[in-house]
């Protein structure tokens, strides 16, 4: 009996020896087992990096030349540095290439994205201008001043315009095409201050502001251009009021919830026809700043000690609260969920747990600075230059 098993054993060893060993005797599925185990272990030292550990200094990686002005503004916009100011917009690599440019004059430009379609319009004016990352769609001129406006992932754009006292609201189609248009009277709804479009283009939210007789009141009304929509008297699919308390900006998230952002809390509603208040966040007397990303909602107050910075979800649960003494002209968060605060030569980066993961004083100053590739590498745009830099 045991020649047979030694017979059987080694015959079966001739057929698997090259293909399902290696010359230790593991097997190809116990290799792969520990090329994944290897992996997850590398992957959580590289993500207990990111959130816990603390750099006071860097290095530079490389540096490529840059022609720019002290009016325009730089951001990140699908993996590649948009440069924007009152005569035109560049688009390019963090190397330096140009992938498209596109020239404008514009008193006070301000800029919208959602996916790949980004807005370019000039407040107060009359012209509005759509590119993706592929260069240019196209361009809408007004009649009457723009007060504030939006874009969806398709393109469709949401423009609110002011005459006197009446507020005229369009959407626009990519093409330039009118989708949807109307007019608000102040004398019987209130002043339209905000507007928000959704990223598939079917809802779109309006905050109006009423003053009557010394008080204070906010509306702020859904309208829906789908189904949902198409029912309702004027396509309003949701109206909230709001006493004492002023809402002048608005914006859609990436699930398409609707933030309102008011001077006393901030509220957020449930995406769909019928939208509903999902979570409130009540602010504190001593809000300084106010700003937020597609999952999260930030604010800079003053506490019983000084300035704190405290994070929450959208749904109002508190991240983190932490202290902080950084002096700041621009709050923000990364794309990769970072805080930062800046003035352009001070600068604070809380990771995403509320570690301060970076304390530094730049002595020339810089414009932005973008995560890159990995936890400690960043893009600082500076006067005349990118550099690449790796905290240390």
């Amino acid at each position: 009996m045991q020649e047979e098993y030694e017979v059987e054993t080694e015959e079966i060893s001739e057929e698997t020896t090259e293909a399902d060993t290696d010359r230790g005797g593991l097997s190809n599925g116990k290799r792969a087992l520990i090329f994944v185990l290897i992996a997850l272990v590398l992957a959580a030292i590289m993500v207990v990096l990111w959130l816990f550990a603390t750099y006071d200094d860097y290095e530079e990686m490389s540096s490529v030349g840059l022609a720019n002005e002290a009016e325009t503004k730089y951001t990140d916009f699908r993996e590649n540095l948009l440069s924007y100011s009152r005569d035109g917009a560049f688009y390019t690599d963090y190397s330096g290439n140009l992938i498209w440019n596109y020239t404008y004059e514009m008193d006070e430009p301000h800029i919208e994205s959602c996916g790949d379609r980004l807005l370019i319009y000039d407040r107060q004016g009359t012209r509005m201008i759509i590119q993706s990352s592929a260069g240019n769609i196209g361009e809408i001129s007004t009649t009457l001043p723009i007060v504030d406006a939006d874009i969806s992932a398709s393109g469709e754009t949401a423009v609110l315009m002011q005459d006197g006292s009446t507020g005229y609201i369009t959407v626009y189609a990519q093409d330039g095409s009118t989708v949807a248009s109307g007019e608000v009277h102040t004398a019987n709804t209130g002043y339209p201050v905000a507007i928000a479009i959704s990223s598939d283009g079917k809802s779109m939210g309006l905050s109006l502001i009423n003053l009557n007789d010394g008080d204070v009141k906010t509306t702020l009304n859904f309208y829906g251009f789908g189904e949902g929509g198409s029912s309702q008297k004027d396509n309003i699919t949701a109206s909230y009021s709001y006493s004492d308390m002023v809402i002048p900006d608005i914006d859609f998230v990436d699930d398409d919830r609707l933030v309102a952002f008011g001077d006393a809390e901030i509220v957020v509603y449930t995406p769909g026809d019928s939208p509903k208040v999902g979570a409130e966040i009540f602010l504190p007397n001593s809000i300084i700043s106010v700003f937020h990303n597609d999952s999260y909602i930030g604010m800079v107050y003053t506490g019983s000690e000084g300035n704190e910075l405290k994070v929450c979800s959208l749904s109002g649960v508190e991240k983190y609260t932490v202290p902080t003494d950084t002096a700041y002209t621009k709050c923000e968060f990364n794309k990769n969920d970072e805080v930062m605060l800046t003035d352009g030569e001070d600068i604070s980066i809380f990771t995403p747990l509320g570690v301060e993961k970076f304390n530094y004083h730049f002595n020339e100053g810089f414009y932005q600075m973008i995560p890159w590739e990995s936890s400690r590498s960043y893009v600082m745009v500076e006067k005349g230059a990118i550099r690449r830099i790796r905290l240390k």
